[in-house]
């Protein structure tokens, strides 16, 4: 296999004492995304001024990167040296390498392990130097030589066909589930209920005279039919999750507690449906409908606007008598809403317990997969 870009033109540099890429590394700050490849990572992580760099990114800025584990390549190509010390000597390394670059420490991060590599990349979107030295601080005390590429059209040619190379034979590393989970909880799931009380209740205020606060006016809520006919379900979604982490973590995840906070949730979720579904259901798809049959019932093609002032007049006058009285427990709707937001924190809270116990099966199944390429050999 052989991989060319043509027609490069840049810098040569040569480097001792100091990074020969740094000013790749002045560029992570505005960069949309980070490709890297090295042999090695520093694992001290307390030291590593370059790890400290990925992680003042934030979840904006797309981070890749493919490392090879030093003694991985040479157990993989030398089957005699496959013996159980050596073995151990590499799952080290892997545990090591990996827990540095556990995805819970980072904004958005892709790892992979490639066994092979010698390769060392360390790129943005801008800009990219290709050359002998390692995306690791120890590299700053030698000799090392490398190209910086500044070319916009070259450094897709390199991003697409040869980091994607590297890429598309490299080991990608699953991440931990508490990333994913946490994200699943405090993100999505608080964006939809965010979402439905921003509909539901309106902001009302003068400051400094009036300070800001939420009401809930029927003439204003507003019910969106799919995220409300989700929402009637919202805690639904809370059960699958706390069910899978109760099955896949039986002895350290507080079943009890989690399964406790999902029924209060569901009391809260139904408490709060009991109270707007009906005029939820008026205003999507009742209101519209009862005020034209209301107009084709007066109008009797004289004059139009009268009779379509008395079909609004009498939907408001149903609306007043049948659904005014919600608008009185208005307090205690956004109080709801406060609880629901409460219980979504608790559950946050009880999964962060066993935060460390889903980094560690993350790391142990990307070991086995490492260990499973090494030994195929």
């Amino acid at each position: 296999m052989k991989q060319k870009v043509s027609n490069v033109t840049g810098e040569i540099i040569l480097s001792y004492q100091e990074n020969g890429y740094q000013v790749v590394l002045d560029e992570f700050q505005h960069a949309k995304c980070i490709n890297i490849v090295t042999y090695n990572i520093n694992t001290y992580e307390r030291y590593s001024v370059l790890i400290k760099e990925l992680r003042k990114l934030n979840k904006s800025t797309k981070i890749t990167i493919i490392l090879n584990i030093p003694d991985g390549s040479y157990l993989k190509n030398i089957k005699k040296n496959k013996q159980e010390n050596n073995i151990n000597n590499v799952i080290k390394k892997i545990k090591n390498a990996l827990s540095v670059l556990e995805h819970e420490k980072f904004g958005s991060l892709e790892v992979y392990v490639n066994l092979e590599n010698h390769a060392k990349l360390i790129m943005t979107d801008t800009i990219a130097y290709i050359g002998s030295q390692n995306f690791s601080d120890a590299s700053e005390g030698k000799f090392e030589l490398g190209f910086l590429v500044k070319d916009p059209k070259v450094i897709r040619d390199i991003e697409n066909n040869i980091f994607a190379k590297i890429k598309s034979k490299s080991i990608h590393c699953i991440t931990s589930e508490y990333r994913a989970t946490m994200e699943e909880i405090s993100v999505k799931m608080g964006n939809k209920l965010q979402n439905i009380r921003e509909d539901i209740l309106t902001w009302v205020g003068d400051p400094p005279f009036i300070p800001w606060q939420e009401v809930f006016f029927i003439d204003d809520a507003y019910f969106h039919r799919e995220r409300w006919g989700e929402f009637k379900e919202f805690h639904s979604e809370f059960e699958v999750i706390t069910e899978k982490l109760i099955d896949e973590y039986p002895s350290e995840f507080n079943k009890e507690s989690a399964r406790e906070t999902i029924k209060h949730l569901r009391k809260l979720v139904k408490l709060l449906v009991s109270e707007l579904d009906e005029l939820a259901n008026f205003k999507t798809n009742q209101e519209e409908s009862m005020m034209w049959d209301k107009f084709h019932e007066l109008d009797a093609g004289e004059n139009m606007e009268e009779a379509l002032e008395d079909a609004q007049y009498y939907v408001e006058n149903y609306k007043e008598e049948n659904y005014r009285e919600i608008e009185d427990k208005g307090k205690e709707l956004i109080k709801t809403f406060d609880y629901i937001k409460e219980s979504i924190q608790d559950i946050e809270t009880i999964v962060d317990e066993i935060k460390d116990a889903m980094i560690r099966k993350a790391l142990n199944q990307n070991i086995e997969r490492i260990l499973q390429d090494i030994k195929k050999q």
